[in-house]
Formats: C-alpha cells, structure tokens, sequence
C-alpha cells in the first residue's frame, strides 16, 4: 500500500498546524442541490442550499482493499478512481476529509491522520433528534448469485489506490467525528463509501449517528454502492439494488447530492476524465475467479456512464468500438476469460474491465490408493533446501498426512476431510506411477483454519494458490487460483499407459505466498479394472 509518504512528516508540525484556530470568517459559498423524495409517493424534489466549503465534512466509510464477496470487492476497486477526483477537489475546496475504514482503522497506528485524532477536546455529543426510518433493503451482502462468497474478515485496511491527504483525518467514533466538526466549525457532512444501509449507515460515524447529533448529512448517490445482491432471474442487479437503498434514504434519512455533477458546476471535474470501469456481475477476477457447476448469467453495466455501449470479447482481445455489442445478459456454459469496455461515438469512455470464469469439473470418486499411504519420491516445500534436505520456513512443516500443514483438520469450502495432505505452497510430491493406476483424483484448495479464527481478521484475504499435476514432467491439468472458502478444484486426470512419474504442485498465486497453506483432499488413485 502507498502509505509511507504519510508517515514521513513530522508529527509535531501537523499537531502544530491542526491546533491552530478554526477561521471564523466564511469563504465564498457553494450550492448544493439536494434531492428528496416523498416517503408515500416517491416523488422526487429539488432543494438548493448555499454553504460555505470550509463548513464541509467529507466522511469516506469503508473504502476496504478486500470484502469476502468477490464482487463487492471489486465494486469498492470501481469506485476508487473517482472517489480519489472527488476528495482532491473537496481538499481543494477547504473541505475537510475524513477517512474511516471502521473495524481496521488500528492498523494506521502510528499515521498522523490517525494519531492527532487523540489529541483532540473530549467533547459531549449532543442527541438533538432520534433518528428512525423503515428498515433499510438489504440484499445479503453477496453479488455473486447462486455460487455464493463464504463470509470472512480479510480486509487489512483501505484500498491501496485510495489517496491519503496530508491533512486527512481518519477518526472511528461518534465522539471523535463531533469533536473534528466542533474544532473546524463544521455544519455539514458529504458521506460516501460502502455498504451504504449497513455500514455507511450504522457505524458509529455513520449518518444515522451524525444526524441524531445534529449534523446536515448529505449522502453522494454517484460515490456510494449497496451491501449488494444479484439475482439475474428477476433482473436483480447490485445497481439496481443501490438505487434502492439511495431511494430509501432520500425517503426516510437524508437528502443526496450527485457529486460529480456538482463539482463539474464549480469547474473542478473534468468531462473527459475515464474513471470508471464496466461493472460485472459476478465479478470474478483472474486473481479471484467465479467458480460456477450450473451455467451462470452475467451481467455487465456502466450506470455512471448512461448512454455509452457496452463491447465485450471472449477470445482475450482488447475490446474495441468494433467488437461485441452487449444487449443483454449472457449467459457462460464453460470456463471463460471476459474483457470489457464502454464507448461513446468510438471513444473509450470506461475504464476497461476483465472477467474470470471458471466450470467445476465432474466431482470425482474417492481414490482406491490415497497418497498419505505413500512413500514420495521427492517432497519439497517452503523453506530452503540444502542437499536434498528441507529447512522449512517459520511454521512451516513438511507434508502432513491426513490434516492440514499446521496440523488441523483438513478444510476446504465448509467441508472437513479424513483423507489427503496438508502442504504450505509451494511444495512439489512427487510419486512413482505404478502400472495398475489409472487415474488421479484429488480435491484441492486453500486449507481454512485460519477463518476459525476471528473469521479470518485481517489474514483471509492472502490465501491464494494455483494446484497442478505433472506427469513425467509434462503438466497434465492445473486449476485457477484458489482462495479461502471457495469451491474445491475437481482433479480426474487419466494417467497415459508407460507413465513413470506424477508431481502434485501447490504454487503461490505470484502474488507471495503468504498464509498459502494448501490441501490436497481425497487425493489419490483410481486402479485400472
């Protein structure tokens, strides 16, 4: 994460600058226009409210690197580049910004944006109404349809692109945002960020809290994206699902503001700015793919982008103003490699983006010969290898028989298995192929301990491990990266007749191989009849 320039400036200097007095003259104001609607009958209305810049707090809740919904993940990388427009224009503006990542802001320990908030006056946070609505839509939380994401907690702080002002503030409460308005003077706060009816709104700087202290709370629908859901049988969409939710606070909570549109107003966005990628849903990644058994529906939208079209390939090729238009949703009966752009009278007008989708193959049978009864050939794993002997790494250990690498049960996607290996990749097992083996089959997967624990904290997210099987030193079947709490990858591989040796490889998705303990589940081989 870019997060060191941040932490450089002496800490004294920035304590010096916020401790000085707040201006009490105002700046010249900017209009905002606010839009309602009728709690009964919908209907929407116009209000426009002058306000002085410097009066204005700019809350970003939740702009998390990681979501155990692949796709809300992805949804949150969406949104960064625009959000990062928006925030250096309210800098500029005199705005104040607040970053609040909530469950993760301790792990900014030691930033200035995050330390100078303890300095602040303890202050009494007023209650001048009590704030109540309907209760708000809320989908579920996953966009991925019917193969649904395993919940965990594996972010570790916020997005990586999202940039950290130099004066930002990054306050976690109630108390600590009151008590930044009371220093500053502010009146009104802009919130954007994820999920909005449950984090946005319910975290202790929320707006449901803010509001009851007496704040204006403004929420930017343009900046902002549901606890999301997909279900493509009645037109379901996680766009249509945050229009929803905005519907529901405009009704019931708070006004909104389309926030590009009113920077655009005070000349501070630019029109040919490409911000945006295409949205698909689900959004599997080659990082992160969709594994899916029954044909899957994917939709693909550029709601901030109206009137543009949408061009897709399948092949790998670049998308081009030429190449398929999208009409409707479509529909992947096998593995596949999306690419997708937006375009408007031949110009690129969205960020382009890529889908990874993967079918399960067949389940395959339990093994007649399991491996664990097995002596290997060689066995090589993460450490350092000196003369054939294996000095493996921290807590690392070698190859386990019948549990996982640290010596639990093995786990793979909500399942616990009495039979297989527990690896830490990368590892290689290779084994003499004996002339009665016909097949090999196994189910392999990232091994999931780890989410027993805190559901994953701050650790789930880094799992991440390519399985492949070599046979005389020729791969014969490899699956797509594998995450925590994912499906197990389906391996029924013919061994070819006169075949010597089979290599059973767990590698690091190339992005590390951190926390990459890995599974090798009822693995083993089918004899020949």
């Amino acid at each position: 994460m870019k997060w060191l320039p941040y932490i450089i400036p002496s800490v004294l200097v920035w304590i010096a600058a916020f401790a000085s007095p707040v201006l009490a003259t105002s700046g010249k104001a900017i209009t905002l226009e606010l839009q309602r609607r009728d709690p009964t009958t919908g209907v929407v209305t116009l209000q426009k409210e002058e306000v002085d810049p410097r009066r204005i707090g700019v809350i970003a809740v939740d702009v998390w690197n990681f979501h155990w919904c692949k796709t809300a993940t992805m949804r949150v990388d969406a949104f960064v580049p625009r959000m990062n427009k928006a925030l250096e224009a309210a800098r500029a503006l005199g705005m104040t910004v607040m970053l609040c990542p909530s469950d993760v802001v301790d792990n900014y320990v030691g930033y200035p944006q995050r330390e100078i908030i303890f300095a602040l006056p303890k202050v009494t946070v007023p209650k001048v109404m009590e704030v109540t609505c309907p209760p708000v839509p809320d989908a579920g939380g996953c966009a991925c349809g019917r193969e649904r994401c395993g919940g965990n907690y594996g972010w570790d702080g916020m997005h990586p692109a999202l940039t950290i002002g130099e004066n930002d503030l990054m306050p976690d409460t109630q108390a600590e945002v009151y008590a930044i308005c009371q220093k500053h003077g502010l009146t009104h706060l802009i919130y954007v960020g994820f999920h909005t009816q449950v984090c946005l709104l319910g975290k202790p700087m929320g707006l449901r809290a803010m509001k009851a202290a007496g704040l204006h709370c403004v929420l930017a629908r343009d900046m902002t994206d549901a606890h999301p859901g997909y279900d493509p049988s009645r037109n379901f969409t996680p766009d249509l699902n945050t229009e929803q939710v905005v519907e529901h606070f405009e009704k019931h909570l708070a006004p909104t503001i389309h926030f590009q549109q009113e920077l655009t107003r005070l000349g501070k966005w630019d029109s040919n700015w490409v911000l945006d990628p295409v949205r698909i849903a689900p959004w599997g990644t080659p990082m992160r793919p969709h594994l899916f058994e029954q044909p899957i529906t994917v939709t693909l939208t550029a709601p901030l982008n109206p009137g543009a079209e949408i061009r897709y390939t399948l092949d790998g090729s670049k998308p081009s103003a030429s190449s398929l238009l999208y009409a409707k949703p479509l529909v992947f009966t096998d593995t596949t490699q999306l690419r997708v752009g937006a375009f408007r009278d031949g110009k690129a007008v969205c960020l382009e983006s890529e889908g990874s989708f993967a079918r399960m193959h067949p389940m395959p049978p339990e093994p007649d010969v399991a491996i664990g009864d097995l002596k290997p050939m060689r066995s090589v794993g993460f450490g350092h290898t000196y003369g054939g002997e294996v000095r493996y790494s921290g807590n690392t250990k070698p190859p386990q028989k019948d549990k996982s690498n640290l010596g639990l049960p093995l786990k793979v996607n909500r399942k616990t298995y009495e039979v297989g290996m527990g690896v830490h990749a990368p590892c290689a097992l290779m084994y003499e192929v004996k002339p009665e083996y016909a097949r090999f089959v196994a189910l392999a997967g990232a091994d999931e301990n780890l989410v027993s624990i805190s559901h994953g904290s701050n650790l789930a997210m880094h799992p991440s491990v390519v399985f492949k099987v070599f046979i005389d030193g020729r791969e014969a079947a490899a699956s797509p990266v594998m995450r925590v709490l994912s499906q197990a990858w389906r391996f029924d591989v013919p061994i070819p007749t006169g075949a010597k040796t089979i290599s059973l490889v767990a590698m690091d998705a190339g992005n590390g191989s951190r926390e990459d303990f890995a599974n090798w589940a009822n693995a083993g081989f089918i004899l020949r009849k």
